[in-house]
């Protein structure tokens, strides 16, 4: 019994000291930086506050907000420049997809920065969302980004949730 006790001490003895210097060799190797790929914060650190983009951008004096609407570009890539480009600006934020820009990115624009509201939907803030429903659907970084913004705009201009309308098939 005394023999199964000593010999249990040692292997954890040796557990710990294998693990301990597996930890220091790892971080002597590491570059501090948050790892790449699907499951990785990397890409999400890199991007601005919602509060940044949202409050901090106005250059105007504020609006009465009184809704947001979300829509889809029906775009599979794209950043406010090229959507610019192409005649789309009836939107006050983009969140791009990770082609053009950085996915979950907010951009916002002039009509957010000077406040102003745009033809047919008076008082209601307009999110563009890179995305085709069919091709290309909103990644998680997106759905992610727009459930950050949504709370930011709706706690920000008391925007109650019955007046956010969002695309039938946006799930966040």
């Amino acid at each position: 019994m005394k023999k199964d006790q000593a010999r249990t001490a040692k292997v954890l003895v040796a557990l710990m000291a294998s693990m301990t210097v597996g930890g220091v060799v790892l971080m002597t190797l590491d570059n501090h930086e948050p790892a790449r790929g699907a499951y990785s914060l990397a890409s999400y650190l890199r991007l601005d506050s919602v509060e940044a983009v949202t409050l901090q951008s106005v250059k105007a004096q504020r609006a009465a907000w009184n809704g947001i609407e979300i829509f889809y570009s029906h775009t599979n890539q794209g950043d406010l420049a090229q959507l610019r480009g192409q005649g789309l600006t009836g939107f006050h934020f983009l969140v791009c997809n990770g082609n053009g820009a950085e996915d979950g990115q907010i951009e916002y624009t002039q009509n957010w920065s000077s406040q102003n509201y745009i033809a047919g939907s008076d008082g209601v803030i307009r999110i563009c969302v890179i995305a085709d429903r069919k091709s290309s659907p909103a990644t998680g970084s997106q759905l992610k980004r727009i459930s950050a913004l949504i709370e930011s705009l709706s706690q920000s201009f008391s925007v109650s949730p019955d007046k956010i309308r969002y695309p039938a098939d946006l799930q966040l």
